[in-house]
């Protein structure tokens, strides 16, 4: 499925998916999809804690497990910055 999301409106779903513990598993993902780049992005932007980001599952996926990820900080900061953006636009 493709999606037209922006990496804010991604990224804010993750963040706030990460917040409400709502990752009970791991994920085999497409390493070119929205989920993982975006979840690759707030990983290198220190958002969250605590993922695990395999590249190398296989040659056509890679696996994120985000069960003991947590927000950091900054990502409690950005999650809240999302949200009052979003709230501002709608």
């Amino acid at each position: 499925m493709t999606t037209n999301l922006s990496r804010d409106d991604e990224l804010q779903g993750i963040l706030s998916d990460v917040a409400r513990k709502r990752f009970t598993n791991s994920r085999q993902v497409n390493p070119v999809s929205n989920l993982f780049l975006t979840t690759k992005y707030a990983v290198e932007k220190q958002y969250i804690s605590g993922a695990v980001i395999d590249e190398s599952f296989s040659s056509t996926l890679a696996e994120i497990n985000l069960k003991n990820a947590v927000l950091t900080d900054r990502g409690r900061n950005k999650l809240a910055q999302l949200l009052t953006q979003s709230a501002k636009e709608n």
